[in-house]
Order: C-alpha cells, then structure tokens, then sequence
C-alpha cells in the first residue's frame, strides 16, 4: 500500500500486537504539585476527517482511559481505551471497545507482561476473545521492537531512544522518522514515557500513528519517509510553554494538511 496517500486519507484499522521484550524500566519524570497533563487533543484535517481524544488520569498522574471520538465520511467512530497499571507503573493492560456497537467482536484487549526486573516479557493481543499469534524480537542495545505476523503491514517496529522516546517506525516495508528539537515541551511532556503506550496505539491506529503525537515528551519537528515528510509548524504555546495549538504541513502543496488544538488540566 502506498503509505502517502494512506495518509492522506487516514482510514483506522485495527491491528493486533505480539510478543515484546523491553530493557529499559519506567521512569517518572520530576512533575509539581502543578502538572499540567493534556486533557484534550483534537484533530482536524484539511479534507473531512476529524477526531477528539479526551484523556483521563489518577491520582498518580498516570494515564487511565482516552475516549476516542472519529469523524469520516459523514460517520461517527466512538472509541474507549482503558489503561491498567503495575505496581510499579508499568502498563499491563490496554481494553479498546467499540461503543457504537459494544459487540465483544470489536473488542481488542491488549496485556503486557513483565520479568521480575520490570523488563517487557510479552504481549498477549486478543480480538473478540482470540488470541492472535505474533512473532517478536527485541534489541535492547539500540531500543528496537519488532513483530511480524500474517496482516499485510507486518512487519512493524518501533525505535526508541534512551529516554524512550519514539524515534522511528516501520509498517510492512515503508520507513518513517521522527525528528525532535529538544528545546521545548511537546504534548505529553509531563507524562511518563513507556513504549508499551507508543506500540499499543501505533499497532491498533496504524494508518493514523501520529493523532496522538506519538506520547511524546519532546517538541517534534518532522515525521518523514521515504518519499515524503510532514514538518511541525505554526506551534502556539501557553505562558507556561504548553504546546496548545500546531500543524502537520506536508512538503507537497496538494497534500493534506493536519491542524491541531491541545487543552491541559493541571494534576
């Protein structure tokens, strides 16, 4: 499939996830009394698409439930993704369910397992109650997840760097980069950053991975592949140096453009 014009349209398709291994532990970034986290993410393309996220979180400022409304084609698309958690914060347990329909067939439940070092040792994805078979590989030294499997955009897989920051991606044979400045917050900057999130979604949204801003902590500059980029621009920031409001602008003039607005609760 031609991952540009995939883009461009940005169909949702549900996707399953594997096996995983993860070197790295959780680690909790200094956060106040006052942490800003994002409540509300909302999406608007310069064709007719549109989506709103709408987060939640507990008292340990951990990310707990996203309500994912999606509008195409004249269509609404309502989702709830519920997150559970380790004693020691690490996710174990993303439930996707359609709500339109509530029919056990759409439900994609997502359990991670862990060793007793807290590293990632598995990742069990069931559809509708069947589990479905991945195969994985891990690569601690360079941060790389990989699955396979027998969908056409396997195989995926996900690099990090050392603060677990999403740093590039493959679906079946088509490469994508991000590149980030480090000068300022990004979205999620105050949220603690876990590959389990990054893939949970990046698997089940392929075809959108970036509605989302991938959970990451840092200010991005560009998403790029082979063939094509989009660059983050016309940021917009609050007093505190929130990012409130930006745009995903592709390098081609007739590509589809992606606006965003971003509101924060403080925890």
């Amino acid at each position: 499939m031609k991952i540009k014009s995939i883009l461009q349209t940005v169909l949702i398709i549900l996707l399953f996830a594997g096996c995983s291994k993860d070197k790295d532990s959780p680690t909790v970034p200094e956060i106040g009394n006052q942490t800003p986290l994002p409540k509300v993410i909302s999406v608007v393309y310069s064709h007719e698409r549109s989506g709103t996220y709408t987060m939640s979180y507990d008292k340990e400022q951990q990310l707990t439930a996203i309500d994912i409304i999606l509008y195409q084609d004249n269509n609404d698309i309502h989702w709830t993704a519920a997150v559970e958690y380790d004693a020691k914060g690490s996710v174990t347990r993303v439930l996707l369910e359609n709500v339109d329909t509530m029919d056990n067939a759409y439900t994609y439940d997502t359990v991670f397992d862990y060793d007793e070092n807290g590293d990632m040792a598995d990742i069990i994805f069931t559809i509708g109650g069947d589990v479905k078979p991945t195969t994985f590989l891990y690569d601690p030294d360079n941060h790389i997840y990989k699955l396979d499997g027998d969908l056409g955009n396997f195989p995926m897989s996900w690099g990090f760097d050392q603060d677990k920051h999403l740093t590039e991606m493959v679906i079946s044979d088509n490469y994508f980069k991000l590149t980030s400045s480090g000068n300022e917050k990004g979205v999620f900057h105050n949220l603690d950053s876990q590959p389990a999130l990054t893939i949970w979604y990046g698997l089940l949204f392929y075809l959108s991975p970036h509605e989302l801003y991938f959970f990451h902590q840092k200010d991005l500059d560009r998403f790029e592949a082979d063939t094509f980029y989009y660059d983050y621009g016309e940021k917009v920031r609050d007093g505190d140096g929130n990012l409130i409001a930006f745009k995903m602008l592709p390098d081609d003039p007739l590509g589809v453009s992606i606006s965003y607005t971003v509101s924060y609760e403080n925890y």
